[in-house]
């Protein structure tokens, strides 16, 4: 059965299943997330690892619910180049219903004959197909810089794909022929390297526009996002196939150093896959020599629609929320690789559902079944009764370790309510922890924190229970429309919406008083210029909160920090709730 015509029957049987249920891991892939990904039929799916000596793959035969691991037969492909934890990346030809396979990295380009478990053959410099690729040979094509998937536009008759060298920009790599004779396009989009200033006291790590992935718009244009040193992702577009490209600007999307994916799904809407996660502000000692701001930004991945061509999205959830992000040996443990969940790529399951491969080494990478009901749903609630899982609240120990990493600490715990037994709360304070400063680099991740993700709208409410203990230092509530750490002390000033809570402190004529069950609300209506939320405290009016920074997407997350300089008790939290329109 073709996927085309399958993906009805497995709607039709959703259709009835209620609730929509959010993202479940299903697998850790073989290889790192972003390549290797690839359909077979309706019913199989292959994750191929990066294994130098005998290539295998993850196989699901049940439409990605039960995987196995197997070796790939004799007739396919060595990994010539790359490394064993990047897969080759692999797409199947929409005109012949082959497959190309290039290698990330300094290997070939291979094309099937008769299917992923047919013959294969190699392109050469001369734009012909060679059978003899048993070993690595001179005349065969070796892709220049770093790759992407590839993709196939104009209706099959061209490929296009990403490719950069050493963080110089990205150029696209062209083929009329299906993949034996290559050309660069004439464009290198790029984007400015990283300047400090403002919050930032050092540079980051120059990235000038590398990692771009592309999609093709119903109009023919090609839409370019690109991975940057900057606070968002950039894009570039190309109205003649991918020959020549506009100049690399901001996009809509936050995103540092992460890799970013755009895709189309069955009924036309656009897919973006990416990190909307803002890295710690940048330290006086960093020199944008090197490292990738300690992983600080990589603990989600993200997910959005667009039923316009991009001209607005729905949903901003994390598909992907690190289980590993609080680790006390964070930096280390598995060894000194890159880690979190950036990269990704996706294949799609029925006419609701998506499988997302992502993440970066063994103990972080995941195969999860996504919803993409779930994904634009409008409501979303948490408490404390079963821990804070779907919280981010974690600090960090600012001594690089391993591979540009830091060890992490809680931010905030969970304890019991003082006078309502078996009532959880998260409590938050500034720390008195002198292991999570450092003196040389000027560090101070004291400031305990949590931050909550829910569907993205530009009007809504938000609804937040809380205690104040005796002897607060106060607290910073924000609504944001990207992810900061839960120990960033910048993030109210990247805030959407804020305020600070303190016992006695009024809020429009109304105060919080200490150890007290209060119920915050927060209702805006939008979140560009002219916006302003209404605040009510316990129900009561408390006055208007000004927009302090537009929001283009809409505000996705709650973030809640520690107030002041000094040790001290700060806030506790026992529910909050969202619901967007």
């Amino acid at each position: 059965m073709r996927l085309a015509s399958f993906l009805p029957l497995l709607a039709l049987a959703l259709a009835t299943a209620g609730e929509f249920p959010p993202p479940r891991v299903v697998a850790t892939p073989p290889a790192d997330g972003g390549r290797g990904l690839v359909r077979v039929s309706a019913t199989e799916i292959r994750h191929y690892d990066g294994d130098r000596k005998k290539p295998g793959y993850l196989v699901s035969k049940d439409n990605g619910e039960t995987w196995a691991y197997v070796k790939a037969g004799k007739d396919y492909p060595p990994n010539f180049g790359g490394i064993s934890k990047e897969a080759p990346a692999l797409a199947r030809n929409p005109r012949t219903g082959e497959f190309i396979r290039i290698q990330p990295i300094k290997g070939h380009v291979f094309l099937s004959k008769g299917g992923l478990d047919g013959t294969w053959v190699a392109a050469t410099k001369d734009g012909k197909a060679s059978s003899g690729w048993a070993t690595s040979r001179d005349d065969l094509v070796v892709p220049p810089g770093i790759l992407r998937t590839p993709l196939f536009v104009d209706g099959g008759r061209r490929i296009v794909v990403p490719t950069h060298n050493a963080g110089a920009g990205t150029t696209m790599w062209l083929s009329d022929d299906g993949g034996l004779s290559w050309r660069k396009s004439r464009t290198v989009i790029s984007a400015p390297a990283h300047q400090a200033g403002g919050v930032h006291k050092g540079v980051r790590w120059q990235n000038r526009g590398v990692e771009a992935t592309v999609v093709e718009l119903r109009d023919g244009t090609l839409w370019a996002l690109l991975r940057t040193s900057q606070d968002v992702h950039y894009e570039s577009f190309s109205k003649d196939k991918g020959e020549t490209w506009t100049p690399g600007a901001p996009s809509r999307f936050v995103g540092t150093l992460t890799m970013p994916t755009l895709g189309r799904l069955a009924d036309g809407r656009l897919l973006v896959l990416w990190t909307n996660q803002a890295p710690l502000p940048e330290l006086v000692t960093a020199s944008g020599k090197g490292g990738e701001d300690a992983f600080t930004n990589r603990d989600t991945l993200h997910a959005a629609v667009s039923s316009d061509e991009g001209r607005t999205w729905k949903g901003f959830r994390e598909v992907g929320l690190d289980e590993h992000r609080a680790r006390a040996d964070y930096a280390t443990w598995g060894g000194p690789q890159d880690r979190g969940n950036h990269q990704a790529e996706f294949v799609q399951l029925d006419a609701d559902r998506i499988l997302v491969s992502y993440g970066q080494h063994a103990n972080h990478r995941r195969l999860a079944i996504v919803d993409l009901r779930w994904l634009t749903e409008r409501r979303r609630e948490t408490d404390f009764a079963k821990g804070a899982g779907d919280w981010l609240h974690h600090s960090f120990i600012p001594v690089p370790k391993g591979h540009c990493s830091y060890n992490r600490k809680p931010a905030a715990t969970v304890v019991d309510h003082p006078s309502r037994p078996g009532a959880k709360l998260l409590d938050i304070a500034f720390l008195d922890d002198a292991e999570l400063t450092n003196a040389a680099s000027g560090a101070d991740y004291r400031s305990g924190g949590a931050a909550w993700n829910f569907p993205a709208g530009k009007t809504g409410k938000l609804t937040l229970r809380f205690r104040l203990p005796a002897g607060s230092v106060g607290a910073r509530v924000s609504l944001m429309d990207r992810l900061h750490a839960a120990c960033d002390r910048t993030a109210p000033s990247f805030a959407t919406f804020t305020l600070r809570l303190a016992p006695g402190a009024a809020l429009g004529g109304v105060a919080p008083r200490a150890d007290t069950d209060h119920e915050l609300t927060l209702e805006w209506t939008g979140t560009e210029k002219g916006a302003t939320c209404a605040v009510r405290l316990d129900g009561k009016p408390a006055g208007t909160l000004p927009l302090a920074n537009a929001a283009v997407n809409g505000v996705s997350y709650l973030h809640v920090i520690a107030d002041g300089d000094k040790p001290g008790p700060a806030i506790r939290l026992e529910r909050a709730a969202a619901e967007v329109r």
